[in-house]
């Protein structure tokens, strides 16, 4: 049934039900009526309270992700239809891909088979070099942005930040715009932003579809930046044969990166279960590229500030000594009541999981996407899954860990609260008889593709705990916000009975 909401687009595509949300919009399965079928409208939420020169520059950005997928003909970039201004706002109107980005792939079953992320690496590489050959750079390669189709495409999506060449500037020169932990380092200090910045976001992006997170995943944006200015990449433990591959393409330095022809050639090695063979030409095999690690105190000295705007806004990232080095000996009376993090699967009985909906077994997944490691109890069709994450905070200078903690949980809150006028969020508020989940907690309805969402976020100490209870369906209700309210109850007693 068409959504009574929303206009009909140009007379002719009316929207059906939404399928998802993102940082700029709404995306829309929608009817177009005079070609009878099915396409995707990407709606542009524009805040009643921006400023007009942010709202001319978000409309402008949806013009330039248009033109520049439209410039685009191939099997791994979503083609573009139309695009329309009505109501005062910029649409879209594209394929419309039934699948699942390799991020929900890998948040709903863990890690992916090095093999198949190889062949996923191959078709973006491609979308990649022919945009490149166009004088197109994507800027935000993700796994959020890669498709996987239900017929066994690959898609690369959301040229909305891509820049063009030609294109006028669209943000102030200290805006960095992309996803903290997939901007390549050259882009943060603002010396590149070519084809080898794409292929490093690639390549963070297949290792987090190996290893369940990403390869510089820390607690905050800010944390986050640093690492992949200033700390080595992590050598992964799942990738087998692709870890080389990963290993060279998130080199620091792009000059001493794998060009777009030996990096497809050692995916398609990999993919077909073979080693990944030599990277780079024999010209470059010698001691220029024999240093490639132990460089990390070229990018960063002692008191070097290095400034770096991220999605949200604005961090300012100052080096320092390591306060892990530099604190003394002995329990730290700054650390708050958890020293280390609770497994968020020994938080529920499986007595509690079984009166929640799952007959499942727990899934342990790693940290990934800003957020601590989690469990998620499968409830089988019909029944709904449970999964609850849970964040660790340390103490840093000048905060106490449970400081930090609630500063982190005050910002999570303010950000979901702006959410709700998205579209991503139903509904945000505080809960009524909190009770030992404490006056802080609060709670929101999410709903994306077929699946529902309650959730209840709450704090403990220095730990932040996240709550998802969900079923298929289209709309949230009381007995599933009620079921969420129990579990998080549950943990929080648990939590709270911990030394």
């Amino acid at each position: 049934m068409a959504d009574p909401g929303l206009p009909v687009l140009a007379g002719r595509y009316r929207a059906i039900d939404r399928l998802g949300a993102g940082g700029m919009g709404v995306v829309w399965r929608a009817r177009d009526e005079l070609l009878h079928r099915e396409v995707a409208i990407k709606e542009v939420k524009l805040g009643p309270g921006l400023p007009e020169a942010q709202r001319a520059e978000m409309r402008e950005r949806t013009l330039r992700e248009a033109r520049a997928a439209a410039r685009l003909g191939h099997p791994s970039i979503v083609t573009v239809h139309d695009v329309i201004s009505q109501d005062g706002r910029p649409w879209i109107v594209m394929d419309l891909i039934r699948g699942r980005s390799l991020q929900q792939v890998v948040r709903a079953s863990g890690p992916i088979d090095p093999r198949r992320a190889a062949a996923i690496g191959v078709a973006v590489l491609d979308a990649l070099a022919l945009a490149h050959s166009r004088g197109i750079m994507h800027r935000d390669v993700k796994p959020a942005n890669i498709m996987l189709a239900d017929d066994g495409g690959v898609l690369l999506t959301d040229f909305g930040i891509a820049t063009l060449e030609g294109d006028v500037q669209l943000t102030s020169p200290d805006a960095l715009v992309g996803s903290p932990g997939y901007i390549a380092p050259e882009r943060l200090r603002g010396t590149g932003d070519g084809p080898a910045a794409d292929l490093w976001s690639l390549g963070a992006a297949l290792y987090t579809a190996v290893e369940g997170r990403g390869p510089f995943h820390r607690g905050s944006s800010a944390a986050t930046l640093g690492a992949v200015l200033t700390e080595e990449t992590p050598v992964p433990a799942r990738a087998g044969e692709l870890a080389p591959v990963l290993l060279a393409v998130l080199d620091k330095d792009p000059r001493r990166r794998p060009g777009e022809a030996a990096l497809r050639a050692a995916l398609q090695r990999v993919a077909r279960g073979l080693p990944a063979g030599p990277l780079f030409p024999e010209e470059r095999t010698g001691p220029a590229r024999t240093a490639r690690r132990g460089r990390t105190g070229l990018l960063v000295g002692a008191g070097l500030a290095v400034v770096a705007a991220a999605v949200a806004g604005t961090v300012v990232l100052t080096s320092s000594d390591d306060p892990a080095r530099s604190a003394p000996s002995g329990p730290d009376p700054r650390a708050g009541r958890f020293t280390t993090a609770p497994a968020p699967c020994s938080l529920l009985t499986p007595a509690q999981v079984r009166a929640a909906g799952p007959t499942g077994k727990p899934l342990p997944m790693g940290a990934m996407d800003g957020h601590g490691p989690s469990c998620t109890w499968d409830g089988g069709p019909g029944a709904p899954q449970v999964r609850v994450t849970v964040t660790h905070h340390k103490p840093v200078p000048g905060k106490t860990a449970p400081e930090t903690a609630r500063a982190f949980f005050a910002a999570d809150r303010t950000k979901t609260a702006a959410d709700a006028g998205t579209g991503l969020v139903g509904s945000v508020g505080p809960l009524r008889d909190t009770g030992r989940i404490g006056a802080e907690a609060f709670a929101f309805d999410l709903a994306s593709l077929d699946r529902v969402y309650s959730t209840v976020h709450f704090r403990v100490s220095n730990v932040l705990v996240e709550v998802d209870v969900s079923r298929k369906g289209k709309r949230p209700d009381a007995a599933l916000r009620g079921n969420a309210l129990t579990v998080a109850r549950q943990i929080a007693e648990e939590l709270n009975s911990r030394d």
